[in-house]
């Protein structure tokens, strides 16, 4: 039987914390999610990664 899949938001944000961009999607589980949030990184400083009311992890671009 197949899992069901989670729903995820990754939030850009800025120094402050303050949203600039949303990114809603599906995944199996944190893992799969936090990889795809690291993908954000490329065109954003600091990617928030939330399921609900839980975040995550804050990723940020390493230079």
């Amino acid at each position: 039987m197949d899992e069901a899949l989670k729903n995820y938001v990754a939030f850009a944000v800025d120094a402050a914390g303050v949203s600039r961009a949303t990114y809603e999607f599906n995944g199996r589980d944190d893992t799969e999610a936090r990889t795809r949030a690291e993908n954000y990184l490329a065109i954003h400083d600091i990617v928030e990664l939330w399921h609900g009311h839980r975040r995550i992890a804050r990723l940020q671009r390493t230079t």
